[in-house]
């Protein structure tokens, strides 16, 4: 395996040619950048949060059992699922703050 190094006129332009390539992804990146809040504006989108208790009813229905529930249950309303928060209260957990968007 050769060790050599680049000296004069290659080095330079092995230089510029990494500096043209990295301001073609940076003006690139930046075109993409501007067409995203177009689109945004276009459409905006409807945001909703809803709590779902893990502490209904009994614990052997289970916190997973529920938010599989609701989100059947959204999803049937045109609902996408966008986060989910757990909510905690002195350690024990007492929900979840579910965001979906339409």
């Amino acid at each position: 395996m050769s060790t050599q190094r680049m000296n004069g006129p290659g080095r330079l332009r092995g230089a510029v040619l990494v500096g043209l390539l990295s301001m073609a992804v940076s003006v690139g990146a930046q075109a993409q950048d501007r067409q995203k809040p177009a689109q945004a504006a276009a459409a905006p989108a409807t945001i909703t949060t809803v709590f779902v208790d893990a502490n209904f009813g009994s614990r052997k229905a289970g916190a997973a059992k529920q938010l599989n529930a609701k989100h059947a249950e959204m999803a049937a309303q045109g609902w996408k699922f966008a986060e989910l928060a757990p909510y905690n209260e002195n350690g024990d957990l007492v929900g979840f703050f579910v965001t979906y968007v339409r």
